[in-house]
């Protein structure tokens, strides 16, 4: 009499680990971009198991496209096998978005105005309902927090943040101010009106300074950078500690430094790739 054969669970799990309902609606492309995607959410190098869980692949799947995306060079890997987004996956973003094309022309002055002051600054832009950095130059290169290019905070704890936002539609100033906002410390301002008041005085005075809202021993003051049409939709900002004297005239250095970055976008030179290069060298990033 014929017997069927012990059925083996393992076997039929693995064939199973790339036919979930969640990976199969995704098509491979998207099983790709959501790969790279794992790495928005920090900029530091990724264990296989940590890009599946972000990019929610099995780990076959994520195995599989890794290699594939890491023989394409679009991946690097580390000594302790972790990978990281490659400078092939910059340079394609470098060629294609205005928001690094903006970085490209303020970088000098970005290079500039770090020098003066020696304090962290930084290039940023809204995202959503957070700040991203294009840029961040930062005085202690130690530093591991999300002021980092690529790097995201909520609009309402950063300098750059709140004055974006103080420029923003005002269907969006009152949406995102009806939410409960979080708090980072006792300094941190969860109040709408006492947004508001401050967002009223950047708009008026041209800069907007906070006080250990994201960590007790910190400040940021930040200018506004408006595109030709006079819309800002870039800020530049510089990050201090609150235990040390803040550098004379910092807030004028930064609305100078803001004023000069918004005339190279209104005349948008052309950029030499030996500039280019040589603003980046400046900027430690090769």
């Amino acid at each position: 009499m014929n017997q069927t054969p012990p059925v083996d669970i393992h076997s039929v799990r693995s064939r199973l680990q790339d036919t979930e309902p969640r990976s199969a609606k995704r098509t491979a492309a998207a099983r790709v971009l959501s790969l790279l995607d794992a790495f928005a959410q920090r900029g530091e190098p990724l264990t296989l198991t940590e890009m599946a869980r972000r990019a929610d692949l099995s780990l076959t799947t994520t195995h599989r496209l890794a290699h594939e995306v890491l023989d394409w060079g679009g991946l690097e890997m580390d000594e302790e096998g972790r990978y990281r987004l490659s400078r092939k996956i910059l340079k394609l973003a470098s060629a294609s978005t205005e928001d690094l094309r903006i970085r490209e022309l303020a970088l000098p002055h970005l290079v500039d105005l770090q020098r003066r002051i020696g304090l962290t600054v930084n290039l940023s832009v809204r995202e959503g309902d957070e700040v991203m950095y294009l840029e961040a130059l930062r005085a202690h290169p130690n530093y591991t927090g999300q002021n980092r290019m690529g790097g995201r905070l909520p609009l309402h704890v950063t300098a750059t943040g709140q004055l974006l936002l103080a420029h923003a539609e005002e269907s969006f100033q009152e949406d995102y101010l009806s939410r409960p906002l979080k708090r980072y410390t006792e300094s941190t301002p969860a109040r709408p009106e006492e947004i508001r008041q401050a967002m009223a005085e950047a708009r008026r005075e041209g800069f907007l300074r906070l006080d250990g809202a994201l960590a007790p021993g910190a400040g940021s003051v930040a200018a506004p950078v408006p595109d030709a049409l006079g819309c800002v939709d870039v800020a530049v900002g510089a990050i201090y500690a609150r235990t040390h004297p803040e550098p004379h005239g910092l807030k004028d250095l930064l609305r100078v430094t803001a004023r000069r970055i918004a005339r190279a976008r209104v005349e948008r030179p052309a950029l030499d790739p030996r500039t280019i290069e040589f603003n980046r060298g400046q900027a430690g990033l090769i």
